[in-house]
């Protein structure tokens, strides 16, 4: 490969300093966001509905609570379904015939986001049941979570160090495999394809350091505020430039994925 501009742009350096720096870009955001500590109840669209669908507001009457645990079994199954087949075969791989979406590539994304969608739908499809009793409106299902914002943004919080995490350390691991660098970290290639060490290293190094953010996370043990001190402030605009930042390295690890012909 030629040192042109993609020589540098995909090389192993420059793809492992733009994956992990979305990690830390992210748990700078989640750190500085004074939501972070708002006490007030978390109000998401349409991922409020569907939260609050699965897991609160449920009727005292045992034939209520009986429906609506079918509908919204009914509406993950039919979502995962639709994701599959009619989203992802039917929509993006035959009739748009998106690359990205050839053969099985990308299935999962688009079965979770079809399985929201039509948990949305069916929540509002129980919402118009309710309304039918005339009854039963203490239970519509709405926006409002039925948890704290502090709360729900430790659980978004453990969600993006899942993903960006697994992603920087597939990105890891793909480096330590690959040849196009040969000259590039040579001990630590050759460390890495030693027998069973590069599953044992991988495994463990993503459950243990999961283990420990999530518990750091969840029990506020480390404080942000006291290790800043001012050091760091931020206020609306640096934080939404930082939200685009996240943004655009995101796209750049897609970006950086190397074409195989």
């Amino acid at each position: 490969m030629g040192k042109d501009f993609r020589y540098y742009f995909q090389h192993p350096w420059s793809r492992l300093i733009v994956a992990y720096l979305v990690i830390f870009f992210n748990f700078l955001i989640f750190a500085e966001d004074p939501v972070s500590h708002s006490q007030t109840e978390a109000n998401v669209i349409v991922v409020g509905n569907c939260f609050s669908f699965v897991t609160n507001k449920y009727p005292r009457e045992v034939g209520w609570r009986l429906l609506k645990v079918l509908l919204w079994l009914l509406a993950i199954l039919i979502g995962l379904i639709a994701g599959k087949f009619l989203f992802h075969q039917r929509l993006f791989g035959q009739l748009l015939r998106l690359k990205m979406f050839r053969e099985d590539h990308g299935s999962w994304m688009t079965m979770f986001f079809s399985t929201i969608l039509f948990l949305f739908i069916f929540s509002h499809i129980y919402n118009t049941i309710l309304l039918m009793d005339g009854n039963m409106g203490a239970y519509i299902i709405t926006d409002y979570m039925g948890i704290r914002n502090e709360s729900f943004m430790k659980l978004a919080a453990v969600g993006t160090w899942m993903g960006d995490f697994v992603t920087a350390w597939m990105v890891t691991d793909m480096m330590l495999q690959d040849k196009p660098y040969p000259d590039w970290g040579k001990s630590a290639r050759a460390f890495w394809k030693k027998g069973n060490v590069r599953i044992i290293l991988f495994w463990t190094v993503l459950f243990t350091l999961t283990s420990v953010v999530v518990l750091v996370i969840t029990t506020d043990w480390i404080s942000w505020d006291k290790l800043n001190r001012g050091f760091l402030p931020s206020d609306e605009v640096s934080r939404a430039f930082l939200a685009s930042f996240i943004l655009v390295f995101d796209l750049l690890i897609v970006m950086q994925t190397r074409q195989r012909n």
